[in-house]
Order: C-alpha cells, then structure tokens, then sequence
C-alpha cells in the first residue's frame, strides 16, 4: 500500500499514526486516523499483509477503504458494545426473565388441562403417603409430587389452587432459568479456552462478543420456556427444559478439570430428568454414549463416564424398580407404548377401552361398561383420583398391544416432521436468519465449532429423532430447541473485522425477538391471543361451579358422575370430589342420552347410584330439564339422586350389566 507520496506503507506506519492520533485535537484527523487503522486491519487479518516492501492489487485496497468506510456508525456500535460490558446487563437480562415469568403465571393463573389435573391428584396421593397411587407407569413423579407438597402445605381454598399452581410453575421457571444460566457461563468458559492464543502480534479467529451472545442467549430462553413450553401449561416440560440445560452446562463443566464428584454429578442429573419425564431415560444412555465419544481417547475420561453412568443408574434404579414391581414386568415407563398404540396402530381411544378393536389385545382390567345406549361407563376403584381414567391410564389400558403398520406410521412420521421444521425453521425467522448470517460471516472455523461441540449438536436431534415415530408438541421439544441454537450460537468464529458486522446481527435479532417475546406477553395478559386455543384458557367456571358445590352441602371425597367429557371436569378437582361415573362426551353420547326417553335416562340414573355416585352434573341444554338445577353463572346443571343404595337387581332385567368390583391393585 502507497501513501500519495509513492512510499511503501507497512505496520510500523499505522502504528506511528494510532500513536500520534492519541494527542490529536483534531476530531476529523482521528477520524481518517480510525479509518487508516481499519484498513489496516482489514490487510492484515484478511490478506496476510504484513510486510511493508509488499504491493498490492487495487481489488484488496478497494476491499480496505470499504472496511474503513463509515466511522461514525463503528462509533455507535462500539458505544452499545462498552455499555454491554460495563454495566451489569446480564442482570438486566435477568431480572427482565423474571418480570416476563411473573406476567405469564399471573396471566395464566386460572389456566389449567387434563394432564394438570392427573399431576394434582398423584400429588395428593404422595402426601398421603398412598404410593399405589403416587407412582404409576404413565405420568412420572416428580413433578406431581412438588404440586402435591404445594397444595398440602397451603390447603387452598377453590379459588387459590390453580393460581397456587401457577406459582409452583413460576418456581420452576426461575429453577429453568437458573440452569439455562448456568448452561450459558458454561458455554462462554468453553469458547474462552476453545480459542488458541496464537502467535504473538497475529490477529485470530475469536468468537461472538460475550454481550452479543448473552443477548441472544436470553432471548432464546425466553422463546423457549414462554412460548414454545409456556409457564401457563401445567406439565412437566419446564422442569424438563431445566434438567437439560443442566445435563448440557455439567458437561460442558467436565472438561477443563474432571473430576469424579463432577461426573458423579452428571449422572445424577440425568436420573434426576427420568423422575422428571419418562422419555429422559433412553435419553440418559444417549447423553452417557455421547459423552464418551466426545472425549474417549482419554483413559480418566473414560473412567469418569463409566462413574456417571453408575451415579445414572442409581437414581433412576428405585422407579424402575418399583414401576417393574407395581406392573409384574420390566419397564421404565408405559406412556411410549401408549401413546404409540393410540396414535399410530391399532389407534385406539385413550379411555374406556374395552377390546372392541381388532388385535388390540384383552384388557386386563378396564373400565365397567355398565350400559350400551347412550354408553354409559363405571370406574370406582382401585385408582383413587378425580377422574380415575385419566390419573393412571396405563391400569385402565393394561394389555393394549401396539403393532406396527407402515401406512399409519407413515403418515404420524409426515405429520410430526412437518411439525418439528416448523419449529426449527418457521417460528423464529429472525434466529435463523440471524445463525445463517453468522455462519456466513464465519465461514469454515464456524464448522470447527460445531465439532467442537458436537455431542450438543446430535443430542437434541437425537430427541427429536425418538419423538417423531409417536407423538410430537411443541412443549415437548422447548429444553432440546434452547440447546441446539444456543450450540449454534457458541460454535461461530469470527475474524475481528467481522466483529462489527456480527454486533449488528446480533442487535438486529435480540431486538425482533425481544419484540415478539413482548407482543405474546401482551396478548396472554389481555387475553387477545394471536391464534385462539394457542395460550392460557380460564377455569373460572370450574371455580365458580366448585364453590356453588361446596354451599350444597357437597364435600371432599364425595362421588359424582358426568354426561361429558370427564377430562375437563375441572370443578370436581377444585371441590376435591371423585368422578366414578359418565356417559363420554365422544361419539355424541351426551346428545343421545338427552334425546333418549324418559326410561332409558332413568336406567342411566340407576346405573350412576349403583356406582354410589350421589350427583350428575353435565352441561345444561336448553331449557333446562325437569329434575335438574343449573349453577347460577355457570352452564353447568346438577341433578342430585336419591340416596337410596340402588342395585343392579333395581334395575329391568339386561339394562345394566354386572357391576364386579375390581381386585386391589
């Protein structure tokens, strides 16, 4: 490069001009000065310019005045990056998770599904040390029993369990949180020590500014664990999202000084996850696999996996133990094989299931069909819950065989694969576009990254791998989606005239998803959701219909039976009564009951009292029926039946069938 004298510039000269531009008054002069240093290190990091006797061609010094071009908008992003880095805005961060968390649990306090109601009575079933109930092969515990220890330890009325509920659900959002930081200082001290120091003088790859991928990082987890999961959600996949980010950050942590306590750590946390959610045990074996590949040349590694996969196994060894006892098999959980069989082949119905479908196998034990027209099913006893069906479906579904079929199959894996891209691809743009661009900036040392980081990158594809043959939900995939584009993320290596290039993609991507994150924050807490169903919904109602329960005279423990859908008779959880009976809301079994004479609706009432039930509550048609109440600002009716101890000998003759009472469990 040549000055307008013709003399050959080489470092020592740029160097001269950054030491004279330190006592310049002429704001403009250090202006060009900037720009000459940039140019210079355009030269040499991109060139390998170092010589002063070397000229170049007029293509390498157009593509260094154009690196020196525009100062002024360096100087704003240099300003955005010192306040990153000289004040506390990881706290920022911090705190604004927490006030986004506190929003969504307090916009969906009353918000409450089918599975939440399961969780609800198996922590009941745990603080009265019921462990026939506690524990089953369908819903795991742990996250059951923390809702159980919340609610025997407050005993809220109607009104204060759901929202209690939420606040238990708040508190595993800040335990996500906590692990998702943990996993992110991981990352960073990974990339920190990934990166040689090079020759002394050489300019090196480095990777993303830490502000850029703290920002990034955190509006990623609030995606996540807010919109993908979703605090309003009563399910596990908080938690779940939690024990991942754990697993990932402790592995992470093993490298720099292994040591015994800290693969023994790792091992516990991966048993930890499988008391959390089934499908983490498989996965436990696949991050143990991963784990030794990663790092196998090395003797105290290998060592140091083998503990872990000890510390796994004795966590995980008590559940496996006393679900194989409580089934007479071998088995760490039912709820694949379930699902599996009621989504793909021989898809049968998740409740009532009688044996009626071809090679689904004999139950064991099912419900008690006690009536054909309208079906009119019997489950008091041996599980003890609110709507029994449901709180230990894999009693009820004992001898269901799956098969495998290749159309069905088919079509589950195309459906679940077009939901897994969206995920990936459609939700968040912006991150995508935002990591495509970095990688290009990047270019070969971004893939570098990835192989450094590889087992990060296989593990949640792995997860996704193992869901797509059954049954996918969003919330199922928010801990795996959080690691593979914080992966992605941690592997880009720049060089340092890209740093500014990638400052702005980083800003441009924080803003859109801290915006959208925003948008959705605001649309659960005025309830004007985006796509309608696709948020927290209200059990007010329910709440209602308890407390109205509860004034006539109804009390805990007492059984009721339903014209409907027994999955969504939240009311009975919140007046603490017991669902022993119902007509299914499928195959339009309440319209039929209704339509029917008034014979057939007696025997259906005769058929309730032989289950003991001393009330039927159903949604009210229109005008309301003789005999039945409806619950004031409510669409619920009641009808209260005789307490007369009716028996099947009561009933005509080849109406109702037997009514045998199960064995105990």
């Amino acid at each position: 490069m040549e000055n307008l004298y013709g003399r050959v510039l080489g470092p020592d000269d740029f160097g001269s001009w950054c030491k004279r531009s330190e006592h310049s008054k002429d704001k403009e002069g250090l202006g060009l000065t900037c720009s000459k240093f940039l140019a210079y290190r355009y030269l040499v990091c991109c060139t390998g310019w170092t010589s002063g006797r070397t000229v170049l061609p007029s293509s390498t010094m157009v593509r260094a005045i154009l690196a020196a071009i525009s100062p002024s908008s360096r100087h704003v992003l240099k300003m955005t990056s010192r306040f990153f880095t000289r004040l506390p805005h990881e706290r920022i961060l911090v705190l604004a998770s927490i006030g986004l968390g506190l929003v969504h649990a307090w916009a969906g306090r009353y918000s409450m599904n089918p599975d939440g109601i399961s969780y609800l009575d198996i922590g009941d079933a745990f603080i009265r040390r019921d462990w026939a109930n506690a524990l089953n092969a369908y819903w795991s515990p742990l996250y059951g029993w923390m809702l159980g220890l919340a609610v025997g330890a407050v005993q809220p009325a109607p009104t204060q369990e759901f929202p209690l509920v939420h606040l238990v659900n708040f508190g595993a959002f800040l335990i996500a949180l906590l692990a998702f930081r943990f996993l992110l200082h991981a990352m960073l001290a990974f990339c920190r020590e990934l990166i040689p120091d090079g020759e002394p003088g050489a300019y090196k790859d480095v990777s993303l500014p830490e502000w850029a991928l703290t920002i990034l990082a955190y509006a990623t987890f609030w995606w996540a664990s807010l919109e993908v999961v979703g605090i309003y959600d009563v399910s596990p996949d908080l938690a779940v999202l939690a024990c991942e980010c754990l697993s990932a950050g402790v592995l992470l942590r093993l490298g720099p000084a292994p040591t015994f306590k800290k693969f023994a750590l790792f091992g516990f946390v991966l048993g930890l996850g499988y008391w959390t959610k089934a499908i983490l045990f498989p996965l436990g074996f696949v991050w143990l696999a991963l784990a030794y590949l990663w790092k196998r040349s090395s003797p105290s590694w290998r060592r140091g996996i083998f503990v872990a996969g000890l510390a796994f196994l004795c966590t995980a060894a008590p559940l496996v133990l006393i679900l194989s006892r409580q089934k007479g098999r071998l088995t760490f959980g039912d709820s694949g094989k379930l699902n599996y069989a009621w989504a793909v082949s021989p898809r049968t119905f998740h409740r009532n299931w009688q044996g009626e479908i071809p090679e689904s196998g004999i139950p064991l034990h099912p419900t008690r069909q006690v009536l054909r027209r309208p079906p009119v099913f019997e489950f008091d006893g041996p599980v003890i819950g609110t709507y029994p069906p449901w709180t230990d479906p894999s009693y009820w579904n004992e001898g269901l065989q799956w098969h495998f079929k290749l159309k069905p199959q088919m079509e589950v894996l195309g459906a679940n694969v077009a939901s897994e891209i969206r995920i990936l691809l459609r939700t968040q743009p912006a991150l995508v576009t935002g990591i495509l661009v970095l990688a290009l900036l990047s270019g070969r040392p971004w893939l570098a990254g990835l192989r450094e980081l590889w087992p990060l990158i296989v593990l949640p594809l792995a997860a996704m791998v193992l869901y797509l043959p059954v049954h996918v939900e969003d919330r199922f995939l928010g801990g795996f989606v959080l690691i593979l584009f914080l992966t992605c993320l941690a592997a880009v290596r720049l060089r340092p005239p890209d740093q500014t290039t990638a400052g702005y993609v980083a800003l441009a991507v924080f803003i859109t998803m801290a915006l959208g994150t925003a948008d959705v924050t605001t649309r659960y807490a005025t309830h004007h959701l985006a796509i309608p169903g696709n948020g927290p919904n209200s059990s007010l109602e329910d709440v209602v219909s308890a407390e109205q329960l509860v004034q006539m005279g109804y009390h805990p423990g007492d059984k009721v039976a339903i014209i409907g859908d027994g999955t969504g008779a939240y009311w009975a959880r919140l007046a603490k009564l017991r669902i022993v009976a119902e007509i299914m809301g499928m195959n339009h079994g309440p319209e039929e009951f209704w339509k029917s004479s008034q014979e057939t609706k007696q025997q259906v009432y005769d058929a309730f009292a032989s289950a003991h039930a001393k009330l039927v509550v159903a949604s009210c048609p229109q005008p309301t029926p003789d005999g039945w109440k409806q619950i004031l600002g409510t669409t619920y009716c009641v009808l209260q039946l005789q307490d007369s101890a009716r028996t099947a000998s009561q009933v005509r003759s080849g109406s109702v069938m037997s009514l045998a009472r199960p064995t105990a469990r």
